[in-house]
């Protein structure tokens, strides 16, 4: 078995054809030509057929090779692991004798495995009587090994279907006339460069291309001319092939011949060449390996200044290139190398500033970037590029839009000025001049050929449109998708295909840095190519990497740039101890970015330093006068609205602001058009906010801020908020016109709000009317709901009436409380409402009731309208309710709570607020527990681990009692607000030195909020 030997990939029996052999061809060919073949090529045939017709692989070769051996043995494993074996015999006759002696060699063989197949390959065609009836007698022989004859008709039947392999062997000519119908197609027939490319990566394309034995030879000579010239000649062959990486791979050997041939200098360009190359088309991790190639190349020769220059080039760029956060050194630095290379280098250095909005490095860069624009002999995409950045930066386009429109440069750079163009006019709110640039871009495109940028840059036009003409974006689909059909092209600028790819890929593989170096490769390549698709989407996902990277105000930039409205205020409100400085985006030229500024600035209006409060309250008066002079572009019903934006900042604010813009403020919201019935406005709940902010922050302006707020409560449900409600309540002689005028207009907010200050004035008929209403039982259709009580509102204005009614009142209520038709909600109000009666019921009437709210706080009937919510819950489903209460066992536990009336039942009471503890919203159970009063002291450490409402109750029980000692600091220094401002709160009303240590935590609390309730002072 030892002339037994692995057939290798690099063998000569796995290249291609060596040449073809075509069939003389009148009419359908019926046989092919085989005798015609070399004998080489005949055994590269059977090999090939062997391979990929029979599957077989593992292949072994008897013997060495050489033109003596006409005959070719070779045993191989087929898919199920059997034995096959192949003798080839390129005869042009083969008979009775030639097939003994074949089988007579196959017994007489032995072999590395078993064979269960032995074929014999034949040239000719085999059809002597003789020939055939030996061939049934040595198949009768050899059983049970099976005996196959692949004679010409045989191999002719085998490789009808397969064009490929007769198109390689005998050319197309032969393969049109002799197999049957073929198209070539990628997924049908490949091309025969197609089958090169195959047989090259099978054998490796150094074996294929006969280079490797110039790079042999080289390793064997000693003289480096001569190795460096073969080291050039095999890359020549591989570059000539096509394989232009495989080339590059022996560059460093080229490198290492050139410098000691006292050539480093040339190999030092060369080098530097392929390492922008890499560069450019986003292959990072190549382009490291060539620097370290010329860091190589200074320690291998004499450090000449031009070597040295190359590797600084290098190493400047990659600086450039590796920086996750988008570094940029001073202008002066870029000035190293040959003028190409400095161009390149400011290329890349401005291309980085615009994607991350440095217009202050633009514009000390200008200069600079003028002066090498004007270089002779630059390459004219990189000339315009640059004259871009300049144009970026300076808002200057004359120039170049002239030399665009007379096609100065050829359509492609042409198309991607008035791209470039377009997205500068669209940052600038220039709405339809931006339009009409993105459809000229598409347009040279277009002429172009360029159908890649032409459909990126229809696309670009079709999202911007969202931001002014969002019903009209989608007239341009057909053409983006007809253009897009037309085909794909070379890119005018060179991209990092899959950098949005790769950056998304390190985010969610936790591998941040290489993450945000893709992410900032592609939101750069947006920029240079004007894809406002592709930079919206490169700006989250650098969002979202810088989040993780604990970088939020760099991420909060690039939301923000984009209109993230959402996203960015979701990452404010998730950092309630940092408040994230984007302030200078108030001034930006696009109304998408300042709403989403000042949607972060309400997120997180509480961390507001002092020193800013006055900067944003002149910014929002401006927006308020820009509003009412209609000089300022916006979409009110948009999330990404300016205006509405900018109130709900002044709502978060207006509590701090001073005098002049607090006037000036009230004076717009004065002034606005009466609401019609059943209307409201986009921001109705945050002027109503910032209204009574105003209200008890400055006394003076209390009474045109009552005379606003009553109204606007009185028409609006969201707006009454807590604060609202304080407002009134601390200006109640203001608020009492107002409120009387719309209760006797039967407003029943204004007829509650009136109770609640006086339960004794009230009509009668009133009280009555409510007191139908909360005793009345419900009736209920099949299959209909509703939702909504007002029974909290009709608590409060019968709290005055006789014990009976307010009895029969809450029984109903209760009653209600377990209804199956209603849902969480509704079942919420009415156990709210009778919490509000306890106060007022006969103490016989006490215990029935809190056995009837315990049961509901521990089993009560089951809700078949949350049922039918509840299929509406999945994230995934098409269609969703959000935000709908599953429960309201917590509020039937707080009304137990205020029903208990003795150390046993206020313990029962307690146990199941424990045991509903994780497992809902604790605000409710947090009533519950408050009501107990001292009933939770000794469990202060256990709660104080719980939820955001609890570690409140816990701050006002530790201020009272004091123990344990160091919870008080933990406290101070809890990541909710509303803890530290409940324990700053309750601290106030202390003497001046009790827990001084507490006090000086929550003194330099951030929020405002917390100092200003520390200092009995509590922030509106």
């Amino acid at each position: 078995m030892a002339d037994w030997k692995h057939l290798s990939l690099a063998s000569t029996l796995y290249a291609p054809a060596s040449v073809t052999t075509p069939a003389p061809v009148i009419g359908k060919l019926e046989e092919l030509p085989f005798t015609s073949l070399s004998w080489e090529n005949f055994e590269r045939l059977q090999l090939r057929m062997m391979r990929d017709v029979e599957g077989l692989r593992e292949a072994q070769l008897y013997g060495d090779r050489g033109q003596a051996q006409l005959g070719l043995d070779i045993v191989a494993l087929a898919p199920d692991g059997a034995g096959v074996a192949l003798q080839s015999k390129n005869y042009k006759r083969f008979g009775k004798s030639q097939l003994t002696a074949a089988v007579k060699k196959f017994l007489t063989t032995e072999r590395p495995f078993t064979v269960q197949r032995l074929i014999l390959g034949v040239a000719c065609a085999v059809k002597s009587t003789g020939a055939v009836e030996e061939l049934a007698v040595q198949r009768k022989e050899l059983r049970p090994v099976v005996l196959d004859l692949w004679d010409a008709q045989e191999l002719s039947a085998l490789l009808r279907k397969r064009p490929e392999i007769v198109i390689e062997y005998f050319g197309m000519p032969t393969a049109e006339a002799f197999c049957h119908e073929f198209k070539i197609d990628v997924t049908q027939v490949p091309t025969a460069d197609a089958a090169a490319v195959r047989e090259a990566i099978a054998r490796t394309p150094e074996v294929s291309t006969g280079a490797q034995e110039f790079f042999d030879k080289a390793a064997e000579t000693t003289d480096p001319e001569q190795a460096l010239a073969l080291i050039e000649k095999g890359q020549a062959a591989l570059h000539n092939a096509g394989f232009k990486p495989h080339a590059a791979s022996h560059e460093k050997e080229r490198v290492r011949l050139l410098a000691l041939n006292g050539r480093a200098e040339e190999a030092a360009r060369h080098t530097l060449d392929e390492f922008w190359s890499a560069l450019e088309q986003g292959l990072a991790t190549t382009a490291q390996i060539t620097q370290s190639r010329l860091a190589e190349l200074t320690t291998q020769a004499e450090i000449a200044p031009t070597v040295d220059a190359c590797r600084k080039v290098a190493e400047c760029a990659i600086n450039l290139y590796m920086n996750p956060l988008g570094y940029l050194p001073d202008v002066k630095e870029l000035r190293l190398g040959e003028p190409e290379d400095q161009v390149r280098l400011a290329l890349l250095a401005g291309e980085t500033a615009i994607a991350n909005d440095r217009s202050d490095w633009l514009s000390s860069a200008v200069p600079t970037l003028a002066e090498l624009s004007r270089l002779p002999g630059l390459d004219q995409m990189r000339r315009t590029r640059l004259r871009l950045i300049i144009a970026e930066s300076t808002q200057d386009w004359a120039e170049l839009l002239t030399d665009a429109r007379k096609i100065t440069h050829g359509y492609s750079v042409s198309g991607l000025i008035a791209a470039r163009h377009a997205r500068s006019l669209a940052r600038y709110e220039k709405f339809k001049e931006a339009d009409l640039a993105w459809d000229e871009a598409s347009g040279f495109a277009s002429l172009a050929s360029q159908w890649g940028e032409a459909s990126t840059w229809i696309f670009s036009r079709r999202a911007f449109r969202s931001r002014w003409n969002p019903f009209t974006s989608n007239e341009l689909l057909p053409l983006q998708t007809a253009v897009r059909e037309m085909g794909t092209s070379k890119p005018i600028v060179p991209t990092a295909h899959d950098a949005y790819v790769d950056a998304l890929s390190g985010l969610n593989e936790g591998t941040l840095r290489s993450a945000a170096i893709s992410a900032q490769r592609a939101l750069r390549d947006a920029v240079a190519t004007s894809d406002l698709v592709e930079e919206e989407r490169a700006r989250r996902v650098l969002a979202s990497i810088m989040i993780e990277s604990d970088e939020p105000t760099l991420a909060a930039h690039h939301l923000a740039q984009v209109g993230a409205t959402k996203r960015i205020d979701s990452l404010g409100k998730s950092l309630p101890l940092q408040f994230l400085d984007i302030t200078e985006n108030l001034d930006a030229p696009n109304y998408w970015t300042v709403g989403a500024t000042y949607r972060l600035i309400a997120s997180q209006a509480d961390l507001v330093p002092d020193t800013l409060v006055d900067f944003i309250a002149e910014h929002i008066i401006a927006e308020l006068a820009a509003a009412e002079e209609g000089t300022r572009p916006d979409l009110r019903s948009f999330a990404t609205s300016r205006y509405n934006n900018a109130i709900k900042a002044l709502a978060g604010i207006a509590g701090r602001i001073a005098h002049a813009p607090a006037t000036a403020a009230l004076a717009h919201f004065e002034q606005q058009p009466e609401v019609q019935e059943n209307h409201y406005r986009f921001h109705d709940d945050d002027e109503a906010l910032a209204v009574a902010k105003i209200a008890l922050r400055h006394p003076d302006l209390a009474p045109r801020a009552i005379a606003h707020l009553v109204p606007l409560l009185g028409r609006a449900q969201g707006a009454r908020s807590e604060t609202a409600h304080d407002a009134i309540a601390k200006n109640e002689a203001l608020a009492r016109d107002g409120l009387t005028t719309l209760a006797a207009a039967g407003n029943h907010w204004a007829q509650e709000t009136l109770a609640l200050a006086d339960p004794t004035d009230i009509d009668p008929a009133v009280a009555a009317d409510a007191l139908a209403r909360l005793t009345t039982p419900l009736t209920h259709l099949t299959g209909v709901y509703s939702v909504g009580t007002n029974a909290i509102g009709d608590s409060l204005l019968i709290r005055h009436l006789p014990s009976d009614s307010i009895n029969a009142a809450v029984a109903e209520l209760l009653i209600r409380a377990d209804d199956p038709h209603l849902g969480s909600s509704d079942r919420a109000d009415y156990l709210n409402a009778a919490g509000n009666l306890t106060r007022h019921l006969d103490e016989a009437h006490h215990a029935s009731h809190f056995e009837t709210a315990m049961r509901l706080a521990t089993s009560p009937t089951p809700s078949k309208y949350d049922e039918l919510n509840s299929q509406h819950t999945h994230k995934l489903g098409g269609f969703r309710m959000n935000g709908m209460p599953q429960g309201s066992r917590g509020q039937a536990l707080a009304l137990a709570a205020s029903l208990a009336g003795n150390d046993d039942q206020r313990k029962e009471v307690r146990r199941v607020v424990y045991a509903l503890l994780g497992e809902q919203a604790d605000y409710w159970p947090t009533i519950a527990l408050q009501r107990l009063g001292d009933a939770v002291n000794d469990d202060l450490a256990f709660l104080s681990m719980q939820g955001w409402a609890i570690r409140s109750l816990v701050a006002l029980k530790w201020v009272e009692h004091g123990e344990p000692e160091h919870l008080g600091i933990r406290l101070a220094r809890d990541s909710d607000v509303h803890v530290r401002r409940t324990l700053a709160r309750e601290l106030a009303g202390q003497a001046d030195g009790a827990h001084a240590d507490v006090r000086a935590v929550l003194a330099d609390d951030p929020a405002y909020s917390v100092r200003t309730a520390l200092s009995d002072t509590e922030a509106p």
